[in-house]
């Protein structure tokens, strides 16, 4: 029987093969403790995807929370410098606020981070890393990558206050070009500098023609940099050989405050939202008092679950049905049958309620006092007449 192959690998599987792939590249495993002291979230809650986290006060009057975030945890613990970096990789659980149905939840994810000395050959290995990870989850990735500086110092020539300066950056994340230029015009901008800031949610796609476009807006040196760095980090992905599905989008911006320079997300089919995200982190090394480089990105495997229980039709080829009473091994005979024949087999004395499956089978002695199986109904679980 041809059992079919669920184009999405397994994301256990891949989480398996994906340790050896960043321990290959000199990454260590993290182990973190499940509970952090509750001021380091409260200090830092613009990092989180949330602002709710679960807290309880230990036995010594402590206040502690339930981790909702792995890279800060990172960040406190690390003892890198410059001259010693730290790569780690990590497969945590984390608890964060469910906005959906107004309820904490358990969230998987795994990650690296690269803290150190971080120059363009350490981005180009994780951007690298990146899009292996992605993958080995699905071959029809694909990782969208970004400059920050590029828009930041845009906006940094504009003379923009604070608070308009973040809400042209919302906007840009938004590809909201009317509020561009709706706000831009509040702002007292000049005609030409609102249609420029109104060209970035464009430039998206092809890696060549996108930066052949933002090329065109450049209005200073740090942005023509961002766009040569770009460009020299996505030739060395191609060198590593992982630069196939790459695209950019320069209107990728992140939290200012934390993070700075390249930045990215990756996607797969048949998920709407990004399973993978990630980039640099240096603003947020800084809050901390560390003057050192930071990258990493984090792959939710809740999702990728979540997706791999939609693709699979079946939850088992083979219903295998046999009478209470029966001899194990009859059972057993059955069974191993049918496994060397490649089935995933279920047996049970009656149907589940809501088991999905190809075939139903029961157990039967053969003319040589064997015990084998005789088929059924496929998916109906009514036995032939």
């Amino acid at each position: 029987m041809d059992t079919g192959e669920i184009k999405l690998k397994a994301a256990e599987e891949a989480t398996l093969r994906l340790r050896g792939i960043y321990q290959k590249y000199g990454y260590k495993k993290f182990r973190m403790g499940r509970f952090e002291e509750y001021s380091l979230y409260a200090a830092n809650a613009d990092f989180l995807k949330g602002d709710k986290v679960i807290t309880f006060t230990d036995l010594d009057g402590r206040l502690l929370a339930m981790k909702p975030d792995v890279t800060l945890s990172i960040i406190k613990n690390s003892r890198a410098t410059k001259e010693n970096g730290e790569k780690f990789y990590y497969i945590e659980n984390v608890y964060r606020e469910d906005k959906e149905s107004n309820n904490f939840r358990e969230v998987s994810q795994m990650g690296l981070e690269f803290i150190g000395n971080v120059d363009d050959y350490g981005l180009t290995e994780v951007l690298s890393l990146a899009a292996r990870t992605l993958a080995e989850i699905d071959d029809e990735y694909i990782l969208e990558i970004s400059n920050m500086e590029f828009v930041t110092e845009l906006l940094g020539s504009m003379n923009l206050s604070y608070d308009n300066y973040v809400h042209m950056l919302a906007l840009i994340r938004q590809k909201n070009t009317d509020g561009i230029r709706k706000i831009g015009k509040q702002c007292g901008l000049r005609e030409e500098q609102i249609e420029v800031l109104a060209q970035i949610p464009g430039l998206y796609g092809d890696v060549d023609d996108t930066i052949k476009r933002a090329r065109k807006l450049v209005v200073n040196t740090p942005m023509a940099d961002a766009l040569d760095q770009l460009r020299d980090v996505l030739k060395a992905m191609n060198e590593m050989d992982e630069g196939r599905r790459i695209q950019l989008d320069l209107s990728i911006v992140n939290d200012i405050d934390y993070y700075n320079g390249i930045i990215f997300r990756g996607f797969i089919k048949g998920v709407s939202s990004n399973v993978l995200s990630g980039g640099q982190y240096d603003r947020a090394m800084k809050i901390f008092g560390r003057h050192v480089g930071a990258v990493g990105f984090a792959l939710y495997l809740d999702e990728l679950g979540r997706l791999e229980r939609e693709k699979q039709e079946f939850d088992v080829d083979v219903l295998l049905i046999y009478e209470e009473g029966m001899k194990p091994y009859q059972v057993a005979q059955a069974v191993a049958g049918l496994r060397k024949q490649g089935y995933s087999v279920r047996a049970d004395i009656c149907e589940p309620e809501g088991l999905k499956y190809k075939e139903k089978y029961v157990v039967c002695e053969t003319l040589s006092g064997d015990f084998s199986a005789i088929n059924a109904d496929r998916k109906t679980g009514k036995e032939e007449a």
